[in-house]
């Protein structure tokens, strides 16, 4: 039996698995030392089990069925002529068991998302957030919203004009370390092909928009929870749970309209607004 340890967002897994699982690129700086662990997975190769228990629901590429008080995934590679199921996980809590049925191998990438990761994750309190993240003076200020309503852009801008770190252009994880909200880097790296495993406390998060001048405004209460719900991963029987997380990040973490342009200015005008406030 071979093991491999992950550490995500202060959480550790581990894999046990017959066959090695081949390292996938950028996820090197989220392998831990072996030791104790949060998740533990049993990870088989072979035929896929018949899931037991009621569909609750489908997507393009899983199905949900509730089995007793526990939780049967089947995931599934999206293919022209249909979806093609690959793993079958069942349970959530802290062992987990694992079949996958992929004539390719194992990697890390492949293994999370036969896993869901960031549903395993939400389940312990931790969110995917869809953002990019730079690290400037000690703390986290992330840039969330659609695509192309220029996130990257805005972060690039605070790398070359004020020296932050770009931890991730693409996720983030989030969740709450000594009553804060904490920022993690995760490997879902997105088109920045930058994946550090680095953290810190969450300043501001900001959603930038395209416009012809630069304006900041502070978004409260319900309008902050409508910005971020639509940028976080979690599953549908998790609904709660993420409501009952941002209702917690809105009460405390700074949520801010950017209007900008792809110009120093805008860095300018969101650091005297967030830091100078």
């Amino acid at each position: 039996m071979k093991s491999k340890y992950y550490a995500l967002a202060g959480l550790r897994l581990r894999v046990d698995s017959e066959k090695e699982i081949d390292d996938s690129r950028l996820y090197e700086a989220f392998y831990a030392p072996p030791g104790d662990c949060d998740i533990r997975i049993l990870l088989s190769e072979g035929p896929l089990p018949a899931p037991k228990g009621r569909l609750m629901y489908r997507t393009s590429d899983r199905e949900y069925y509730s089995c007793e008080d526990d939780i049967v995934l089947v995931s599934s590679f999206p293919r022209q002529d249909g979806p093609v199921p690959f793993a079958c996980r069942q349970g959530t809590g802290g062992e987990i068991a694992l079949t996958v049925d992929y004539p390719k191998g194992l990697w890390d990438s492949m293994l999370f998302h036969a896993l869901n990761l960031p549903e395993l994750l939400a389940e312990r309190g931790v969110f995917l957030l869809h953002s990019s993240f730079v690290l400037y003076r000690g703390e986290a200020l992330l840039f969330s919203g659609d695509k192309g309503a220029g996130k990257s852009t805005q972060a690039a801008l605070w790398e070359r004009y004020r020296g932050a770190r770009l931890v991730n252009g693409d996720r983030s994880l989030l969740a709450f370390r000594d009553e804060r909200l904490t920022a993690y880097g995760t490997p879902y790296r997105g088109s920045s092909d930058v994946a550090l495993a680095l953290s810190a406390p969450v300043k501001a998060i900001a959603f930038p928009e395209r416009a012809s001048r630069n304006a900041a405004e502070r978004c409260v209460g319900a309008a902050s929870f409508a910005r971020l719900l639509p940028q976080l991963t979690y599953e549908a029987y998790q609904r709660k749970k993420a409501v009952d997380f941002l209702s917690d990040v809105c009460a405390g973490t700074p949520v801010y309209k950017l209007r900008c342009l792809p110009k120093k200015s805008a860095v300018t005008l969101l650091e005297n607004t967030i830091w100078n406030e």
